[in-house]
Order: C-alpha cells, then structure tokens, then sequence
C-alpha cells in the first residue's frame, strides 16, 4: 500500500485514509515524493563528513594542543623575569618587560604573539583547522626568539656620559628556548592527517560458485 505523508511534519497516513493531515491541515503527497528531511541530511552530513573534520573537545590536548597552551603561558611569564643583570652604575635586574617599556618598546610584540596564540590554539578544534594556522602560529611563537636575536646582536648602549656594564640573565635565554620549542611544535600543530576510515566490503556470497 502507498504511503502518503504531509510535507510538514512528516507524518505518515495509507492512501484513501485521508487527503489531509490531522495535525497541520496541510494536504498529504507521496511520501517518495518529498524531499530527505532535515534529519535525514544531517545523518547524512556526518556519515560522509572526513576524520579531519570531526570536532575535538574544548579540553583536547592532543596533537600539540596542549603543548602550545603550556608554552604560550611559559612565554608570557618568562618575559617578566630577568633578561639583564646590571652590574655598573648600580646592580640591578631587568626583565624584558621592563626593557620593553623603556627604549626597547618593539619587545612588545614577542609578548602579544603569545597573547594571540592562546586564542588562536584554543579555538582550533578540529584538526584541519589546527594544521590550517600552522604558519600563523609558528611565525607568533617565533617572535620573541627574533628580538632576542636582534637583542644580543645589538645590545643597548648608554649615553657616553653614563657607562654602563651588564650580562644577559636566564630568563633572556629561557624564553629564547620557549620561543623556539614554541614555533617547532606549531609547525606540526594538527599532527598528520588520520586515515580514511574503511567502507565495508561486500560479505561473500555463493551465487555463481559451484556447490559440492
């Protein structure tokens, strides 16, 4: 027996029930003549959607997830500990923070690259979109690495009237290191792409075989 349905709420009715459905009042047509319901799209949307695309959780770690959250925050707290040790006129400590807010202003930019990488990684959550901003976020985590490369290879100089003397503190040299697992870790942000999962083949059958 045909089966008539109405188009709204899918609703099914035998043919010669009735030519109207009792729910929408809307009139009733052949049910192969209706469109996938939105449902049906959906399971289907899933169904062809690809590994890569599949959607991770908000406290997902793998694939360099969570590494890049560690060390952008490793990143921001070593630029607040000691890059320079003064040792003439006066000893004194001074963090890359306080370089950048005297004459070394450009240092800024190494501690928002770290800002944005947070965002950045914890918005990515598939692993198409985490191999997407690979780029973007090795070229970031490699920004304080530059200005301590600029850093050390020109230095700060006082005015002639006021001589100064110092060396370079660890945490110059940890957040040069952050910085650089930073951008290596970034380049394999999203880790290799999964495989394709396996349709399932057909189950063998005896047609056309000789029995004995």
């Amino acid at each position: 027996m045909a089966l008539l349905a109405c188009p709204f709420c899918r609703t099914l009715y035998p043919e010669g029930e009735t030519a109207a459905c009792s729910e929408c009042g809307l009139a009733l047509v052949p049910l192969a003549g209706l469109p996938p319901s939105q449902d049906a799209l959906a399971e289907e949307e899933v169904a062809h959607r690809l590994p890569e695309d599949e959607r991770l959780a908000w406290s997902a770690w793998e694939r360099g997830r969570g590494l890049l959250l560690l060390l952008a925050v490793a990143g921001l707290v070593s630029f607040f500990l000691p890059w320079v040790e003064l040792t003439f006129p006066e000893h004194e400590f001074r963090s890359g923070f306080d370089l950048a807010r005297g004459r070394a202003g450009w240092l800024w930019g190494g501690a928002v690259g770290w800002f944005v990488v947070l965002p950045l990684v914890l918005s990515r959550r598939t692993i198409a979109a985490m191999r997407g901003v690979r780029p973007i976020t090795a070229a970031l985590c490699a920004m304080t690495l530059a200005e301590v490369l600029m850093l050390v290879l020109v230095p700060p100089s006082a005015p002639r009237a006021v001589p100064m003397t110092f060396e370079w503190a660890f945490g110059l040299y940890l957040s040069a290191a952050i910085s650089g697992a930073g951008a290596v870790t970034a380049l394999f942000f999203g880790g290799p792409l999964p495989p394709l999962p396996r349709e399932a083949e057909p189950a063998e059958s005896s047609i056309g075989r000789t029995l004995h």
